[in-house]
């Protein structure tokens, strides 16, 4: 005669397994949520950490246009680069005269009262920074394979050679030299193209590779 179980038994099981399912899973949730309070409280995540000190730099407003070497509008040019198809005038005012010898002017000369600062035309790589007795401090940076600017009698370099510089950024104040005395507080600012001087002025708000 076989054994028959009673009626009850077998949902009496089926509720103990579901009652140690149940249990079973609120009690690891409860351990979990115990170990984050106790572990993580005094943990800041990337998120809040790395992030919040990251720091631009590349400011993605500025014009990808070649600028001028400054931003104070009161700074003015007083001399000129010579081209030798200009009027007489403007070439007179593109003579440098250094201890009884005329010289063609190969850049712009700007001028203020006041020191004022030298900023990066374009983004580039700082080649070499010198300090030499004629010209002054001087920062030449490589745009391209083709264009150089160069910025000379400075009177103080917020750069190092090798640096990577970006279009507006301050890469020292304006000076004096030796050769340009005469012009006083000053920056002397030239652009070489394939190893020759152009007109810094036909450059500005220009593409780099238009020039």
């Amino acid at each position: 005669m076989k054994y028959k179980p009673k009626s009850y038994v077998l949902p009496t099981i089926y509720l103990l397994f579901l009652f140690v399912i149940t249990a079973g899973i609120y009690f690891t949730k409860k351990n979990y949520d115990s170990y984050e309070e106790e572990e993580f409280d005094n943990i800041t995540f990337v998120s809040n950490s790395i992030f919040d000190r990251s720091i631009p730099v590349i400011n993605t407003n500025v014009s990808n246009t070649i600028q001028k070497p400054f931003n104070n509008a009161n700074v003015s040019i007083v001399r000129y680069y010579y081209n030798k198809n200009d009027e007489n005038e403007m070439k007179e005012q593109s003579i440098v005269y250094y201890e009884g010898t005329y010289m063609p002017n190969t850049g712009i000369d700007y001028t203020l009262s006041e020191m004022f600062d030298i900023l990066a035309i374009y983004d580039g790589t700082v080649v070499d920074i010198a300090d030499d007795e004629l010209l002054g401090k001087t920062i030449k940076i490589r745009h391209n394979g083709e264009i150089v600017s160069v910025y000379q009698g400075l009177g103080s370099v917020d750069v190092q050679q090798g640096d990577v510089v970006f279009i507006g950024q301050k890469i020292g104040t304006s000076g004096t030299n030796k050769i340009n005395k005469d012009l006083g507080n000053h920056l002397h600012f030239e652009i070489y193209k394939n190893g020759g001087t152009i007109n810094p002025l036909d450059c500005f708000d220009k593409n780099i590779g238009d020039i």
